[in-house]
């Protein structure tokens, strides 16, 4: 079955050194899998098409769920910052024929982000052909969302210049209740969720 590749495309940007973390974290154990895994179960539940970018392949990487439905993309210069991440699938995505209706930016380390969120922020995108991206308490989160109008765009820019862009083209900002579209984790003890925080089982 040829996969619908005019929905929008997630990417995952993990690609980090997780230098606070002080080891790789996304192969860290969060409540029974890979912390990774929780990023790839919300994209690929939202979006027909994913792109995971990393720094390098890892053999992990076939142990993820939903593997066989993940683009991976290698991304050189990844210690550059999530700028080159996104360069790297803007790269990917100018090359290539098809015409995504809108592009949506996770975060591979937001292991409580509920798809209901993510779907929320692709459909007001999506609507209104505006970016738009979920805020809790002021505190700006993810997904980030861009319609294709703007891919070319974002593209000439090699990732760079994302809040000016979304600023500049009417960019939309969603009040979520839910704290799961800002929490990530940066340390090993952020890996404990906070009280009254439930892991919903997806896939």
């Amino acid at each position: 079955m040829t996969p619908d590749r005019s929905g929008p495309v997630g990417v995952i940007l993990a690609a980090g050194r997780s230098r606070r973390f002080g080891r790789d974290k996304r192969w860290a154990d969060c409540r029974g899998r890979y912390l990774l895994a929780h990023a790839v179960d919300v994209a690929t539940a939202v979006c027909p098409r994913v792109l995971l970018v990393v720094d390098r392949r890892h053999p992990r990487l076939d142990e993820l769920p939903g593997r066989t439905s993940l683009e991976v993309l290698v991304c050189p210069d990844s210690a550059a910052g999530l700028w080159a991440s996104r360069c790297c699938a803007l790269n990917h995505l100018a090359a290539g024929a098809d015409h995504p209706s809108g592009v949506l930016f996770f975060l591979g380390d937001m292991p409580d982000l509920q798809p209901v969120e993510a779907a929320r922020v692709a459909a007001r995108m999506l609507e209104t052909d505006c970016p738009a991206r979920p805020v809790h308490s002021g505190q700006p989160g993810h997904p980030v969302a861009f319609p294709g109008r703007l891919l070319g765009a974002l593209h000439a820019a090699r990732g760079r210049g994302m809040r000016e862009c979304f600023a500049s083209h009417g960019g939309l900002l969603l009040e979520c209740a839910d704290p799961s579209v800002i929490r990530d984790v940066d340390r090993p003890e952020d890996l404990i969720p906070p009280a009254g925080t439930v892991d919903t089982p997806r896939g």
